[in-house]
């Protein structure tokens, strides 16, 4: 005899609304909000009215038989937003995460120009579809990383510029031999979702304990030359040679670009947001390969801005635009938006020239953790006119 199906059937998202239905098993249901009950009885449905645009929200749904739980599901989605971020079309992409027994159930909101996804479980391609949805029947209670990831032509982005973005990508293609033109005007989307072990998850309300709260959450953005030496793409410059940093990806990693470091404390007053950034040393040699000259870059164009703050999650802004001050020579252009909650979720997303090398870290008291790392695809990729990697990490622990 098959055990008894109890899954969320649908979730509807419209502006100020959300909507979810499961399957009716005869027994009475509560559904929780942020831990919250909300409602309670033999109703299969549930609107929730009160949500903001684009706030990510947790649910969870517990069926009652004879006065105890006898199956819990978990939801994570975000309410829509009416009006989207151009430049950043991941930003407000409705995400909905559904953690049950039977399955881990993703679902997202088409972006257009988008065709086909690819679906990784654990670094491991798990299926390819047109479909903007995920369901994974083969739950193993364990932490599980689920990537998806799609691509699109630039020409077909929202964002300003974009019809330049193609039209002189292709040029900027001649000039990168690395590269091919096609990948010159695609803008890259990857989605990432880390979901917890199902079940510490999957617990009802009264057995349910919240984590230990998050003291400290520290955030790393660093930029950095792969290569130990790197010939200048500007071939009339005196400078032909510039020094890279010689390394891989390392949280640690001595030598970069550019590092800004964001630490939000809530174990003290006002839960202050410290910004440290810096930019590394740039050394030019000429045609001889003797050194000519070295310089810092200015980072006035590398600002923080705080935004959300109710004493539960914080959340802020980053932009980077940063140049060579030896040579002129296009920017390192990166924003992103990050929400870090007390209880140890975290939603952020953003976006990025192609090169030189990015990678993402966070830290919640257990170390560094990679969000997001993406190799260079050359410098040209630097060039405004080139389409942007857009990414989006985030968690259900």
């Amino acid at each position: 005899m098959e055990p008894e199906k109890f899954e969320i059937r649908s979730v509807t998202h419209h502006p100020g609304l959300i909507t979810f239905e499961w399957d009716d098993t005869g027994d009475h249901y509560r559904v929780y909000k942020e831990g919250e009950l909300r409602q309670e009885g033999p109703v299969c449905d549930y609107t929730d009215e009160n949500v903001k645009d684009g706030k990510m929200y947790h649910y969870s749904i517990e069926r009652i038989r004879n006065g105890r739980t006898e199956d819990v599901i978990m939801m994570q989605t975000s309410a829509m937003k009416r009006k989207k971020d151009a430049h950043n079309p991941l930003r407000y992409l409705v995400f909905t995460t559904i953690v049950a027994k039977s399955q881990v159930a993703l679902s997202w909101e088409k972006i257009p120009g988008a065709e086909t996804y690819s679906i990784f479980k654990n670094g491991e391609l798990a299926e390819e579809t047109g479909d903007c949805f995920f369901i994974d029947r083969n739950v193993p209670d364990e932490r599980t990383y689920y990537m998806i990831r799609t691509s699109r032509p630039a020409r077909k982005a929202e964002e300003p510029m974009s019809a330049g973005k193609s039209i002189l990508g292709r040029i900027a293609g001649k000039f990168n031999p690395e590269s091919s033109t096609q990948e010159d005007v695609t803008e890259e989307f990857w989605i990432t979702k880390v979901i917890g072990q199902p079940s510490k998850l999957l617990l009802p309300v009264e057995e349910w304990r919240e984590p230990e709260p998050v003291e400290r959450w520290r955030l790393r953005y660093t930029t950095f030359l792969e290569e130990e030496f790197i010939s200048n793409p500007n071939v009339l410059s005196p400078n032909r040679t510039f020094k890279g940093d010689g390394r891989d990806f390392d949280a640690e990693g001595e030598t970069f670009r550019t590092r800004g470091d964001v630490t939000l404390s809530y174990r003290d007053p006002g839960y202050p947001l410290v910004f440290r950034k810096e930019a590394g040393k740039t050394v030019a040699y000429g045609l001889s390969g003797n050194k000519r000259e070295e310089g810092t870059a200015s980072i006035d164009d590398f600002t923080i801005e705080p935004l959300e703050h109710d004493g539960s999650e914080f959340g802020f802004e980053m932009k980077h635009s940063v140049g060579n001050p030896l040579t002129p020579a296009p920017l390192i252009d990166y924003e992103i938006h990050a929400v870090l909650r007390r209880h140890g979720t975290y939603h952020v997303t953003g976006y990025h020239d192609q090169a030189p090398h990015h990678e993402v870290y966070l830290d919640n008291g257990d170390g560094w953790m990679p969000i997001h790392r993406a190799a260079s695809k050359g410098l040209a990729h630097m060039s405004e006119v080139i389409a942007y990697q857009h990414w989006i990490t985030s968690n259900l622990e």
